[in-house]
C-alpha cells in the first residue's frame, strides 16, 4: 500500500541532473517547491560509487526514510580522496584536472584526446566498474525490501549492462535513460551549452518530476504542477 504522502520522507541521490543544490533548478526543487519531504544526497559530477554510497549510508542511519530514488550516472568517473598536495599538482596538469565534486572524471572534461587514452588505458576498467555498480545496486534493493522502503531506479545516462543474474533481479527500467529522453523532448531547444552544461532545462526539469511522481511517488501533483512556475 501506498503511505500518505504528506507523512513520507523521500531519499534522492544522483549527480548534476538532479542536485537541487545548484545554480540551476532540477526536478527536485520542482517536487520540493510542490510540498514533497526530500532529502537530497546528489552531487554535481558525482560516480555512481558515490551516489549509491551516500543512499546507503543515509538508509543505516535514518530509520524514518520511506521512499529512495536512486538517480544513476554515467560510467567512467573515477573517485578519488582529494587533499591540500594532490588538489594543486593535479588542478595545474593536463592529464587530470577539473574535479568533480568528489572524485575525477578526465574522461568527460579533458579537451586532449591522448589524456581520455591514457585515463582509460591506467585507471578505468569497464568490467569491474559495472560489476560494482550491480553488487551495490542489490545490496541497496536487499536493504530497502528489508525495510519496507520503496525503491526507484532511474538512469541519467544509458549505461550498456551485461547479461548478469544478479541485475536480472533489480527492478528498474533498463531500456531508458533521462539525457536520450530529455535530446528527444521538444524542451531541448530550450538547452543551455554554457560551460559544456549537461543539467536539462526547466521545461524539462518540470516534465521529468511528473514522470518521476506519475511513476513512483504517485503524490497529487496535478493542480499544484499545472500553477508551477519558477
Amino acid at each position: 500500500m501506498v503511505k500518505e504522502k504528506f507523512l513520507s520522507n523521500i531519499l534522492i541521490s544522483g549527480c548534476g541532473i538532479s542536485f537541487s543544490k545548484q545554480e540551476r533548478p532540477t526536478w527536485i526543487n520542482v517536487l520540493k517547491i510542490c510540498g514533497l519531504n526530500i532529502n537530497d544526497v546528489s552531487g554535481p559530477g558525482i560516480s555512481n560509487d558515490t551516489i549509491l554510497n551516500a543512499l546507503l549510508f543515509e538508509l543505516d542511519k535514518d530509520i524514518t526514510i520511506t521512499h529512495v530514488i536512486c538517480q544513476l550516472t554515467n560510467t567512467g568517473k573515477l573517485d578519488i580522496e582529494m587533499n591540500k598536495d594532490r588538489e594543486p599538482m593535479m588542478n595545474n596538469t593536463d592529464d587530470f584536472r577539473r574535479f568533480t565534486w568528489n572524485g575525477l572524471w578526465p574522461s568527460s572534461v579533458s579537451q586532449k584526446p591522448d589524456e581520455k587514452k591514457l585515463y582509460y588505458k591506467l585507471f578505468h576498467n569497464k568490467k569491474i566498474e559495472i560489476e560494482n555498480l550491480i553488487i551495490k545496486l542489490y545490496l541497496l534493493q536487499k536493504l530497502c525490501t528489508e525495510r519496507n522502503v520503496e525503491l526507484y531506479v532511474v538512469q541519467g545516462y544509458s549505461i550498456d549492462w551485461p547479461q548478469n543474474s544478479m541485475l536480472d533481479k533489480i527492478n528498474f527500467d533498463k531500456t531508458y535513460d533521462i539525457r536520450s529522453h530529455y535530446e528527444r523532448h521538444h524542451s531541448f531547444k530550450h538547452h543551455d551549452n554554457t560551460n559544456n552544461n549537461s543539467v536539462p532545462c526547466k521545461l524539462f526539469q518540470k516534465h521529468l518530476a511528473k514522470k518521476i511522481n506519475d511513476d513512483f511517488i504517485k503524490y497529487t501533483l496535478d493542480t499544484r504542477l499545472g500553477k508551477f512556475v519558477w
